[in-house]
């Protein structure tokens, strides 16, 4: 089975503000309304394929805004990293996607491996921001699934255009099997940086712009 990688920008502080969710506007309220929809619609979704996690997805968005993740349930961590998802969802653009990949994690440590033999800095490598987890700024801790998936990961903008120049400049050393996936990364971080250094000023723009990455499948 292929696990498919998206990403979509949104700024830290406001995924954070629903984290928990205190003294909401009345826009925020809004779109916690809808997050919760659609917390509905995605159990709903799992009941269908009689995907059990032990923790519902609307209980888990629930604990979530109450500023918690301490279910005992062993797959409680699916439960919160699809709430969570759902939360980045209503603060971001529309996600695109990156690829489908058998093994994206085998995939993007390759890429590492490659990337740190042809000089690239350590804290450019790719592995370590498309699975970092949840923002830095959550004050609690949020468990990882036990089996991978779904998976976050959050890579600031100020970050993304260096990382690009780095792997451009060896790309051409990297080995074929993996210079097509590398190219497309390229394109995207590219892409997303140069929106956010072109956007300085504008009303969306703020300094924790940031990539986000959902891992599913």
């Amino acid at each position: 089975m292929s696990k498919v990688v998206n990403f979509s920008m949104a700024n830290r502080s406001q995924v954070v503000r629903f984290l928990p969710a205190r003294d909401l506007s009345a826009d925020e309220s809004r779109r916690l309304g809808g997050m919760r929809e659609k917390a509905r619609a995605r159990q709903n979704d799992l009941d269908a394929q009689g995907v059990d996690w032990g923790l519902s997805v609307q209980d888990a968005l629930e604990e979530l805004i109450a500023g918690r993740a301490d279910s005992a349930a062993d797959h409680a961590g699916s439960a919160y990293y699809a709430a969570l998802q759902i939360v980045i969802d209503h603060n971001a653009s529309d996600d695109e996607t990156l690829g489908s990949y058998r093994s994206p994690s085998t995939l993007f440590s390759a890429l590492d491996d490659a990337l740190r033999a042809a000089g690239v800095p350590a804290d450019l490598l790719p592995n370590q921001y498309i699975y970092s987890g949840p923002p830095s700024e959550i004050g609690f801790y949020i468990p990882r699934p036990l089996e991978g998936s779904p998976e976050i990961g959050c890579w600031p903008l100020a970050k993304a255009g260096p990382a690009a120049d780095a792997y451009r400049a060896v790309v051409d050393r990297i080995e074929p099997g993996l210079r097509y996936d590398l190219e497309e990364l390229i394109k995207v971080l590219d892409s997303w940086s140069s929106e956010w250094v072109k956007g300085r000023g504008a009303w969306w723009w703020a300094e924790d712009g940031s990539i986000f990455f959902s891992i599913t499948g």
